[in-house]
């Protein structure tokens, strides 16, 4: 009876051992999924020339980019290939964890930063996996980041997922530039078109370019990268500004037309010469009126091309009574203060992937017209709130590399307009600007990009521990 007894503790006292032991495993295995929560699949590094934005286009989304990834949870890096104390006050404030700068020699201090130096990450950037022990996803810009991205995932970030930012449409675009050969323009092509086989996700900017590269990736194997739309929002900043109206007695006042970007190489892309004539045309109506002429201010003229830039205005503008102001490359701060300076800004591209001046500028509150070959004219013509103002935004043109009276005289008409009507065009803008600040279009495609990236998180956190449990 007591040996039965005592098997019976025996019994007990394994069977509760057996329990602890499992309760522990458990409960240190639910401990280690948390803490692989936690270290897998929760960093982005975003690999980009510069965290400023004095080059605007590529470097302004990035930004954006950035902070839409920090409010989905990540933790976010990015690379510069300089970043001074302003630079690292500012990305530290939009919650960026670190900027990563090249590592220089003493023999190339003195020597100018160049893209290449992303790409030779082995030797200027050689302490990146000790920065980032673990990373989710890896992203690069189209043209001048995806290769150092690719490489980058390649030799220190296999576990990341690659994504691929388009921001160009060489097709629409190179034609119009002085390099743009039939020969160059496949090249291009041909390059976006067999780097996104490479990697996993592709984000194109804004309906144009998801348009083109949904039929370009037709021909790419199945099942091929996801591909979305992302329409990047303004910056804030942009938004918080309050345009004041231009004084109801405008007699001796001067209205000042602003374009942003570069000139040189770019003239025809850009449509300079036909912003040129147009506002020439305009110049001397105002001239003819008794008024005082309106002044052409173009944003982003590198110091060493400036002669060449005013020189060909010089050649385009026909009116003596146009003057041609030009300033450097500005940062975002510049700009905003050149559209609260401003009574309207123009894009007059012959074609645009996108058109994020365009965009800010709505965003400021400035009476802006842009490009019918645009992407942001396609957002305009397409959403549900802002079409209805398409008419008052839009400059029908066409795609002539020459000059075309009729794409001048569209131009001309819809800037004298606006300038003899500012009261009703500067009112307007501030609804367009009221309707931006809640558009479903540009929140649902942010809203979509966070999605996906959280998904992916979410399905390689998964793998992560299943595979770890087969072990």
């Amino acid at each position: 009876m007591l040996s039965l007894r005592l098997a019976s503790i025996f019994v007990i006292l394994v069977f509760s051992e057996r329990c602890l032991v499992s309760s522990t495993s458990s409960s240190s295995h639910l401990q280690q999924d948390r803490s692989n929560e936690k270290q897998v699949q929760r960093t982005v590094l975003i690999v980009n020339d510069e965290w400023g934005t004095a080059k605007g286009g590529i470097s302004t989304v990035n930004r954006q980019i950035a902070s839409i990834l920090v409010q989905a949870g990540f933790d976010v890096y990015v690379t510069a290939l300089q970043a001074d104390e302003a630079d690292h006050k500012n990305a530290k404030e939009a919650g960026i964890t670190k900027i990563l700068t090249p590592e220089v020699g003493r023999y190339i201090r003195d020597k100018t930063p160049d893209l290449d130096w992303l790409k030779l990450h082995r030797h200027f950037f050689s302490y990146l996996r000790q920065e980032i022990p673990e990373l989710s996803f890896i992203i690069g810009h189209a043209p001048i980041t995806h290769y150092a991205a690719l490489s980058m995932r390649e030799d220190v970030f296999p576990e990341a997922e690659s994504v691929f930012f388009n921001h160009i449409i060489p097709e629409d675009t190179e034609t119009y530039k002085e390099t743009g050969t039939p020969q160059r323009v496949e090249q291009k092509e041909s390059d976006l078109f067999e780097m996104a086989s490479k990697f996993d996700i592709i984000c194109s900017i804004g309906p144009r370019m998801k348009s083109h590269f949904t039929n370009k990736y037709r021909a790419l194997p199945h099942p091929g990268p996801t591909h979305i739309e992302l329409i990047p929002q303004p910056d804030q900043k942009f938004f918080d500004i309050q345009m004041k109206e231009a004084p109801k007695d405008f007699k001796g006042s001067i209205f000042r037309v602003i374009a942003v970007g570069r000139v040189k190489g770019v003239e025809k892309l850009k449509g300079y010469d036909l912003v040129a004539q147009a506002m020439g045309r305009v110049a001397e109506s105002f001239h003819g009126m008794f008024q005082r002429p309106p002044k052409l201010i173009i944003r982003g003229i590198p110091l060493d091309e400036s002669d060449e830039s005013r020189e060909f205005f010089n050649r385009h503008n026909k009116s003596p009574y146009l003057q041609v102001i030009m300033y450097p490359y500005g940062t975002q701060d510049d700009i905003r203060i050149d559209f609260q300076q401003s009574h309207l800004c123009i894009m007059a591209s012959r074609s645009e992937p996108f058109g994020m001046v365009g965009l800010e500028a709505m965003a400021t509150g400035i009476p802006t017209l842009v490009t019918s070959n645009s992407g942001l004219a396609e957002l305009i013509r397409t959403d549900e709130d802002l079409r209805m103002y398409a008419h008052s935004l839009i400059v029908d043109v066409g795609y002539n590399s020459t000059p075309d009276e009729r794409d001048v005289k569209a131009w001309e008409e819809a800037i004298r307009y606006i300038l003899n009507n500012y009261k009703v065009a500067f009112d307007r803008a501030q609804t367009i600007k009221t309707i931006l600040r809640e558009s479903k279009a540009i929140n649902k495609s942010v809203e979509n990009f966070k999605v996906i990236l959280r998904e992916r998180k979410n399905r390689n956190v998964e793998l992560t521990n299943s595979e770890r449990d087969e072990l």
